[in-house]
């Protein structure tokens, strides 16, 4: 029997990767669309205290009973003195939240960052390797004083591994003189402990998590229009 020539071989495999490349994103667009729906949106609640009590209890637990009204995913803060650190600390009313000092630069790979919505109150809080690193607290009064912001050229590269194939928001506050830029995205992405959403379910998941990102961003709107973007 003659061998099977090379270029049949690769055309066999190209072949199977298209259609299986093909049936994935049709899937995932299946997934997505169906988090779109009106009705799916206000389960987000639900799919929230789904998430706090499984992968994202870290967060929960965090919050020290506090309640969460939305999250989502962000850059970590790199612009953040010990000083502005101090300051934001302040905006803490009666939980004492861990804080820990950070290095100046991280890696987004190995590393996660949330935004919570708390009431008035936005939490940043940081995870290293599952670790709390950080734990930020922004009062009402230094949102009503924040601005949106925009990424410029510059930040793009510099940050290229954190905002790279996102949908990028800025945040500019000051806390005492200081300029802190929060950068936060339209969608979870991975689990306190640093691992993707890559399991069993992942395409669920990530219907479930980009309904997050879209619930932070409604719920932060409607308590401050002034953020909207």
């Amino acid at each position: 029997m003659p061998p099977v020539p090379v270029l049949v071989i690769i055309a066999v495999l190209f072949g199977g990767s298209f259609v299986y490349i093909y049936f994935m994103n049709r899937k995932r667009k299946e997934s997505m669309g169906k988090y779109n729906d009106p009705h799916i949106y206000n389960q987000a609640p639900q799919f929230m205290t789904e998430l706090l009590s499984g992968r994202f209890a870290a967060i929960d637990k965090q919050m020290q009973g506090a309640p969460v009204h939305a999250i989502t995913q962000c850059a970590y803060i790199t612009s953040l003195s010990d000083k502005a650190k101090a300051a934001a600390g302040t905006a803490v009313k009666t939980l004492a939240w861990a804080a820990v000092g950070v290095k100046a630069r991280y890696s987004e790979a190995d590393h996660a960052a949330y935004l919570v919505l708390s009431g008035e109150d936005l939490h940043y809080i940081f995870f290293e390797e599952g670790q709390v690193k950080e734990h930020l607290v922004f009062d009402r009064g230094r949102l009503m004083t924040a601005a949106v912001g925009s990424l410029s050229h510059t930040e793009k590269v510099a940050r290229m591994g954190s905002v790279a194939g996102r949908n990028t928001h800025k945040l500019n506050l000051d806390i005492e003189g200081k300029k802190v830029d929060l950068i936060y995205f339209d969608t979870l992405e991975r689990y306190p402990d640093s691992v993707l959403a890559y399991e069993k379910n992942a395409m669920d998941t990530m219907g479930k998590f980009k309904l997050m990102g879209s619930y932070f961003k409604d719920k932060l709107y409607a308590a401050y229009p002034h953020l909207s973007n």
